[in-house]
């Protein structure tokens, strides 16, 4: 059975104790109502997690612009994107003379795509590119939906 979480939470942790393989720097946890995102020490600065806290903060309990469609499936976000298109949200990175100042996460969301602007040398190459591979399986295959009229 499908159950829709309109108020829901997403963390970023560095340096967390969860299992993540040898080969990779991230992993995702997701559970009924929230996902975590546990980085290997070294891979993202704390003070991006900390602006990525805040700003999903905002853009989840308060506008309520994403709700995550929870099938009691706990390792869904592991499975290989099927492509289905749903919604684009990817991370990328931007010059720091291309951010505002003291800005080390800018979210740009429109309809059916969200690009997240990460400050260069927050964040490892590795870890956007697993962050945007775990992204088109997520928002990508619908697992989590763009509630664009709560806007």
């Amino acid at each position: 059975m499908l159950k829709i979480n309109e108020v829901t939470t997403v963390q970023f942790r560095t340096g967390t104790h969860v299992e993540i393989p040898a080969d990779r720097v991230c992993r995702i946890v997701e559970d009924d109502g929230a996902l975590t995102v546990h980085i290997k020490a070294g891979a993202a600065e704390q003070r991006l997690c900390d602006a990525l806290n805040d700003l999903h903060r905002q853009i989840l309990k308060t506008e309520g612009r994403w709700a995550q469609k929870w099938d009691g499936q706990a390792d869904r976000v592991d499975a290989k994107p099927q492509g289905l298109a749903q919604a684009e949200v990817r991370w990328r990175i931007e010059r720091a003379d291309r951010m505002p100042r003291g800005v080390d996460a800018l979210p740009l969301e429109e309809e059916g795509r969200f690009v997240w602007l990460i400050r260069e040398g927050l964040a490892s190459d590795q870890l956007v590119t697993e962050m945007n591979a775990y992204l088109a399986r997520i928002t990508g295959d619908g697992l989590w939906e763009q509630r664009w009229s709560a806007n």
